[in-house]
Protein backbone atom coordinates (compact mmCIF):
# COMPACT_ATOMS: atom_id res chain seq x y z
CA UNK A 1 0.00 0.00 0.00
CA UNK A 2 1.79 2.87 -1.12
CA UNK A 3 -0.38 5.59 -1.01
CA UNK A 4 -1.36 6.78 2.96
CA UNK A 5 -5.17 7.19 1.57
CA UNK A 6 -5.15 3.36 0.58
CA UNK A 7 -3.94 2.77 4.16
CA UNK A 8 -6.81 5.06 5.26
CA UNK A 9 -9.45 3.61 3.94
CA UNK A 10 -7.90 -0.22 4.56
CA UNK A 11 -8.01 0.76 8.47
CA UNK A 12 -11.29 2.69 8.04
CA UNK A 13 -12.73 -0.38 6.91
CA UNK A 14 -11.08 -3.03 9.12
CA UNK A 15 -12.63 -0.77 12.16
CA UNK A 16 -15.72 -0.15 10.41
CA UNK A 17 -16.47 -3.92 10.51
CA UNK A 18 -15.39 -4.55 13.73
CA UNK A 19 -17.82 -1.84 15.03
CA UNK A 20 -20.63 -3.13 13.17
CA UNK A 21 -19.81 -7.18 14.37
CA UNK A 22 -20.03 -5.42 18.06
CA UNK A 23 -23.54 -4.77 17.23
CA UNK A 24 -24.34 -7.60 16.18
CA UNK A 25 -27.11 -9.63 18.00
CA UNK A 26 -26.22 -13.18 17.33
CA UNK A 27 -22.94 -13.98 19.40
CA UNK A 28 -21.86 -16.68 17.22
CA UNK A 29 -21.88 -14.67 13.96
CA UNK A 30 -20.29 -11.94 16.06
CA UNK A 31 -17.60 -13.98 16.46
CA UNK A 32 -17.32 -15.74 12.64
CA UNK A 33 -17.25 -11.78 11.34
CA UNK A 34 -14.26 -10.77 13.10
CA UNK A 35 -12.95 -14.29 12.07
CA UNK A 36 -14.12 -13.29 8.57
CA UNK A 37 -12.40 -9.91 8.10
CA UNK A 38 -9.13 -10.91 10.16
CA UNK A 39 -8.53 -13.89 7.84
CA UNK A 40 -9.31 -11.97 4.94
CA UNK A 41 -7.47 -8.85 6.12
CA UNK A 42 -4.10 -10.95 6.76
CA UNK A 43 -4.65 -13.03 2.97
CA UNK A 44 -4.53 -9.58 1.76
CA UNK A 45 -2.06 -7.60 3.69
CA UNK A 46 0.64 -8.08 1.28
CA UNK A 47 -1.02 -6.63 -1.83
CA UNK A 48 0.77 -3.80 -3.52
CA UNK A 49 -1.30 -2.75 -6.47
CA UNK A 50 -3.58 -0.02 -5.96
CA UNK A 51 -6.11 -1.04 -8.03
CA UNK A 52 -6.69 -4.22 -6.48
CA UNK A 53 -6.36 -3.02 -2.82
CA UNK A 54 -9.14 -0.89 -4.46
CA UNK A 55 -11.32 -4.13 -5.51
CA UNK A 56 -10.50 -5.51 -2.45
CA UNK A 57 -11.94 -2.32 -0.63
CA UNK A 58 -15.44 -2.10 -2.26
CA UNK A 59 -15.94 -6.31 -2.63
CA UNK A 60 -15.28 -5.85 1.18
CA UNK A 61 -17.62 -2.45 1.66
CA UNK A 62 -20.28 -3.95 -0.74
CA UNK A 63 -20.40 -7.40 1.68
CA UNK A 64 -20.83 -5.27 4.95
CA UNK A 65 -23.79 -3.40 2.95
CA UNK A 66 -25.42 -6.86 2.51
CA UNK A 67 -25.15 -7.89 5.59
CA UNK A 68 -25.87 -4.89 7.81
CA UNK A 69 -29.19 -4.92 4.88
CA UNK A 70 -30.37 -8.09 4.49
CA UNK A 71 -28.85 -9.41 8.44
CA UNK A 72 -26.58 -11.81 7.19
CA UNK A 73 -23.08 -11.55 7.76
CA UNK A 74 -22.29 -14.29 5.70
CA UNK A 75 -21.61 -14.27 1.82
CA UNK A 76 -23.82 -14.43 -0.73
CA UNK A 77 -24.18 -17.66 -2.32
CA UNK A 78 -22.78 -17.34 -5.81
CA UNK A 79 -24.36 -20.22 -8.19
CA UNK A 80 -22.68 -21.95 -11.26
CA UNK A 81 -23.88 -20.43 -14.51
CA UNK A 82 -26.75 -22.08 -16.14
CA UNK A 83 -25.98 -25.19 -18.23
CA UNK A 84 -27.63 -27.37 -20.76
CA UNK A 85 -28.13 -29.74 -17.75
CA UNK A 86 -27.41 -33.06 -17.89
CA UNK A 87 -29.91 -35.19 -19.51
CA UNK A 88 -29.09 -35.33 -23.35
CA UNK A 89 -31.07 -33.81 -25.52
CA UNK A 90 -34.29 -35.31 -26.77
CA UNK A 91 -34.52 -36.17 -30.09
CA UNK A 92 -37.53 -35.23 -31.68
CA UNK A 93 -37.79 -37.08 -34.92
CA UNK A 94 -40.49 -34.52 -35.94
CA UNK A 95 -37.70 -31.19 -35.45
CA UNK A 96 -36.70 -30.53 -38.45
CA UNK A 97 -33.41 -29.61 -36.94
CA UNK A 98 -32.54 -33.19 -36.30
CA UNK A 99 -32.50 -34.03 -39.73
CA UNK A 100 -28.76 -34.77 -40.87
Amino acid sequence: MSLPSTRTKVLYLYRRIFRMANQWEKPTEKEDIRTEARISFRRNKDLKDVTEIDEKIEEARSRMLLALHYKIPYPKKSYAPKSQGVMPAHNDPNNEANIN
